[in-house]
């Protein structure tokens, strides 16, 4: 059985992207915590290699409990996410729905991201990602998607500040975004033509092995966008030379 010397927490790991992270690193020989409310399904629980950790990303206790268990911790990629599945008008919008992807998205993302950085200090280092969106972009801004944009340019900024906060600790903190419509829980109210012009889930698995991997001081507080990096040798080598 193969050694597996790299540690990865992966939020949101019971489906869609997550689950296609969680299965990706497995089988690049990482071990693998998987954080998800949900219990992630019976094919990936029992792979070797990986844990399964029920729990909300924003409950403190919950996530320093996680982080503690997954020590020491290479990577993370905090993934989870929520929307508002009607996109209301914001004048339209109950407050609840708001607050509760803004929740999810920013308050989630921090609490991991924090737990996740307390241990990488202790080791010397690792790699934080954050799984964000093209809807964080100004250009990108859609209407009936508020929260969602709001929430994914937040963390667009809470990454900028960490890589800041934590460059001199030899961690890089990164965000990661598809710049198309990807077959996650957040369409499976669509019937299956729809969904079947949706991009595979796994569409962020190869940039995401490559953030996580990332040595120190190689690249931090950037923005890879996944359909640039897919297109475009000159922007994907941009990535390759040692910043």
């Amino acid at each position: 059985m193969a050694r597996r010397d790299k540690h990865i927490v992966i939020t949101g790991a019971a489906g869609g992207i997550g689950r296609a992270l969680a299965d990706h690193f497995l089988d690049l020989g990482w071990h693998v915590t998987g954080v998800d409310l949900a219990a992630c399904p019976p094919g990936l629980a029992r792979r070797e290699g990986f844990t399964g950790c029920q729990a909300d990303i924003t409950d403190e206790a919950a996530m320093e409990r996680v982080m503690a268990e997954a020590n020491p911790l290479d990577a993370v990629i905090a993934n989870a996410a929520v929307t508002d599945l009607d996109h209301h008008q914001v004048v339209d919008m109950p407050y609840r729905t708001w607050r509760n992807v803004l929740r999810v998205n920013v308050d989630g993302a921090f609490v991991t991201a924090r737990g996740a950085a307390r241990r990488m200090r202790q080791i010397g280092g690792g790699n934080i990602v954050f799984v964000t969106s093209s809807l964080a972009r100004l250009s990108d801004a859609q209407a009936g998607d508020a929260p969602y944009c709001s929430s994914k340019a937040a963390v667009e900024m809470l990454c900028r500040v960490l890589a800041i906060e934590l460059v001199t600790h030899a961690i890089n903190v990164n965000t990661l975004f598809p710049s198309v419509m990807v077959d996650t829980g957040f369409f499976t109210h669509w019937d299956a033509a729809d969904r079947d012009k949706l991009a595979p889930a796994s569409l962020l698995n190869e940039t995401a092995a490559f953030l996580a991997a990332l040595p120190a001081g190689a690249a931090t507080g950037r923005s890879l966008d996944q359909q640039l990096w897919d297109t475009d040798p000159a922007y994907r080598a941009t990535w390759k030379e040692r910043r």
